[in-house]
């Protein structure tokens, strides 16, 4: 059976997603970007990419969740901050967690965490910001996940403290899109 990986994505609603980037492009430009990362992360991670299944763990209702259910399961996400919704998908099974806004983001990345869960309790992918784009378990360390400053560039650092008695992978640094300079970064990549 291979390893779950969840895919933590909210359901692309203007004035949902991407609210630090609306403030500085605006909610239809910071919506746009949001979907087109979504759709390159789903592309990336689909199910035959990688030696992992693949599932969406949504937060929200759109018309694009029933689209997503012909390629992928989806499940709601829990109630609660980002680190209870993530506490509850490790307890329903998930091996691992990321997020749809990682341009950087592979499904050899990811084939990479789950290999390194063969001798470590928890696997980090770091971002630029302070914070990461990928946890993995193979059981679930709920302090991990609480107490955690999230949306803050404190977040990695507290996840080590937290995590500091458990053996603790990191991967390779990465980088998302969260705000205008990140977008162009990511527009200056893509070319």
């Amino acid at each position: 059976m291979p390893d779950r990986l969840a895919i933590f994505a909210r359901a692309p609603r203007r004035g949902r997603v991407k609210t630090r980037l609306a403030r500085a492009v605006g909610g239809d430009a910071a919506l746009a970007a949001y979907e087109e990362l979504l759709a390159q992360t789903l592309a990336r991670l689909a199910p035959g990419q990688g030696a992992f299944a693949p599932e969406i763990w949504v937060e929200g209702d759109a018309p694009a969740v029933a689209d997503w259910r012909r390629t992928f399961p989806v499940y709601r996400q829990a109630q609660g901050d980002l680190g209870a919704r993530m506490a509850a998908a490790f307890e329903a099974g998930v091996s691992a967690v990321v997020g749809t806004d990682i341009p950087g983001l592979t499904a050899a990345y990811v084939d990479g965490a789950l290999r390194a869960l063969q001798t470590a309790d928890v696997v980090l992918g770091p971002t630029e910001d302070g914070g990461y784009c990928l946890i993995a378990m193979r059981e679930s360390h709920r302090e991990a996940l609480v107490g955690i400053p999230w949306s803050t560039a404190g977040v990695l650092e507290a996840t080590l403290a937290a995590t500091a008695h458990l053996r603790v992978v990191l991967l390779d640094e990465l980088w998302d899109v969260d705000d205008a300079a990140g977008l162009r970064r990511w527009r200056t990549a893509t070319g």
